[in-house]
């Protein structure tokens, strides 16, 4: 019984010393002002006090806080292998009172402007006095504001600069697919999932658009479908860039399509290219490529429907090939049309196609 006397004595001691302030002028005091403001604020708020009133004691309630946490930590010695961490914390519950009342995107302002109103925390009494006087600190003083000015302005030029590459990372989603092998700030986990370029939903709306233009075409209109490349290819960029307008995306107008017949035998090769004129790891760029195979295959002139009637009058199978009967009647000669075959595959490759076309 004794021993759980003695406890709860010691208990009520520990518990009396951090709750009572030795003094009057103490961090609990602080504290204690800031909750008194906080039940204020609440208090005027629910009798339809003036928006003025309750909003000063809301920041009077956080500009204790911030005094009186801060105090507390140092004046405990609360210091994490020998670091002090009190400006860093009253810096972070002023930077919440700050910008979290701005709501939405608070958190990108405040984490910049942390490190900067820390030092502002350490330096305000350094530099000026319970009167508002100017003071005049030591030479070791002012090397150490100068040393914890620049360390301030560092880890702030970090979180802007973390920002910014997310920033870019999501307007701009093809640069995620770029290689970053040699990035000094930029690291790809193993295993992470590589998204697929913009490039590549701009090949595929082109082979839909092409194989628009030229599948199952005769084959002279599309031989003379060719002669205007320029034309074409100008056409083709403006159909794709505006059904990639339904989904508007930074990075759209950073694409750039083109294309080249080769001729391969009696047909082309087409090669499709989504050149990236953005941001990219090497001074070359980069380019995705697809490859389509245009060739002429020779079907009956005649439509499957007459061409099955013809077959029934002449007592034959009306599935038969017309084509291919040297029997059929004269007027009835084949006709070469168009037959477009697209690989799957789209390939990313460093340089610009033309400069790679010039020196092959």
């Amino acid at each position: 019984m004794a021993i759980i006397i003695e406890f709860l004595r010691n208990l009520f001691n520990t518990l009396k010393n951090l709750l009572l302030p030795p003094r009057y002028f103490a961090w609990q005091t602080i504290i204690y002002m800031s909750l008194f403001s906080w039940v204020a604020s609440l208090v005027a708020g629910l009798v339809a006090t003036l928006a003025f009133t309750v909003a000063l004691l809301a920041t009077l309630s956080w500009i204790f806080l911030a005094i009186g946490v801060g105090w507390a930590l140092e004046a405990n010695k609360i210091r994490p292998f020998g670091i002090p961490i009190a400006p860093w914390v009253s810096g972070a519950i002023v930077c919440i009172f700050l910008f979290g009342s701005w709501g939405g995107r608070w958190l990108q302002p405040a984490l910049v402007s942390w490190p900067l109103i820390s030092f502002m925390v350490i330096a305000v009494p350094k530099l000026v006095s319970w009167d508002f006087d100017l003071k005049n600190p030591s030479g070791p003083v002012r090397q150490q504001l100068v040393l914890l000015f620049c360390l301030s302005l560092l880890f702030s030029s970090w979180f802007q600069f973390y920002f910014r590459i997310q920033t870019w990372v999501r307007d701009y989603p093809s640069l995620v697919a770029d290689s970053v092998d040699n990035s000094a700030f930029v690291y790809r986990f193993p295993g992470q999932t590589i998204a697929l370029p913009a490039g590549v939903t701009h090949l595929t709306l082109a082979e839909d658009i092409l194989r628009q233009e030229v599948h199952n075409k005769p084959w002279p209109s599309v031989e003379r479908w060719l002669l205007n490349l320029d034309g074409q290819r100008q056409a083709l960029q403006r159909q794709v860039q505006s059904q990639m307008g339904q989904n508007p995306s930074l990075e759209n107008s950073l694409w750039q399509l083109d294309f080249q017949p080769l001729a391969t035998g009696d047909g082309y090769t087409l090669k499709l290219w989504a050149i990236w004129s953005g941001p990219a790891a090497t001074e070359s760029g980069y380019y995705l490529e697809k490859t389509c195979l245009l060739m002429p295959v020779s079907q009956g002139s005649l439509g499957r429907d007459l061409g099955r009637d013809l077959n029934q009058n002449l007592g034959r199978d009306p599935g038969r090939d017309l084509n291919r009967d040297a029997s059929m009647p004269p007027g009835f000669a084949s006709t070469q049309w168009a037959n477009l075959t697209c690989d799957l595959a789209t390939p990313r490759q460093s340089g610009h196609p033309r400069d790679t076309l010039s020196r092959t």
